[in-house]
């Protein structure tokens, strides 16, 4: 049974993750500097810090109890430390409004191309290192829930 949910959950993370541009505004800025994101998730409302945001997906849209979800992100920090997922925690991302002129919606596969390329505005969604990470570490965390 335990195998079934963890199974899932996987499956609705990817669904969730592939809905993600559709239903919410998941970029962040990946030239920015990290005195940039603290300034900007100080002040602006739009932009909030990356574990927040990872807390409320993983709680909320894939169902890990918050033991569970405070642990992926303390194994996805490390992994990050350790050099074996290139992502940056540090980002803030934008909540509230569509940025790079929303090219997520795009049919032009020069602008697909942009969603993920580490210039500029980049996607949550379409980050495949994070997607990755987060299909091979969820159904453990889901372990930590039942």
């Amino acid at each position: 049974m335990r195998k079934f949910l963890a199974a899932a959950a996987v499956a609705g993370l990817a669904v969730a993750v592939m809905a993600g541009p559709a239903s919410a505004h998941e970029c962040y800025n990946t030239s920015r500097s990290a005195k940039g994101n603290a300034q900007i998730a100080a002040h602006s409302p739009s932009f909030v810090g990356f574990d927040a945001v990872a807390m409320g997906f993983l709680t909320q849209e894939v169902g890990l109890c918050d033991a569970g979800a405070q642990s992926l992100l303390v194994q996805l920090h490390a992994a990050v430390d350790a050099g074996t997922l290139d992502f940056d925690p540090g980002v803030v991302v934008s909540i509230r409004v569509t940025q790079a002129g929303g090219i997520d919606n795009s049919p032009n596969a020069r602008a697909q191309s942009n969603l993920v390329n580490g210039k500029g505005i980049d996607h949550l969604a379409d980050n495949p290192a994070l997607n990755e990470f987060l299909g091979e570490h969820i159904p453990d965390a889901f372990g930590l829930c039942f």
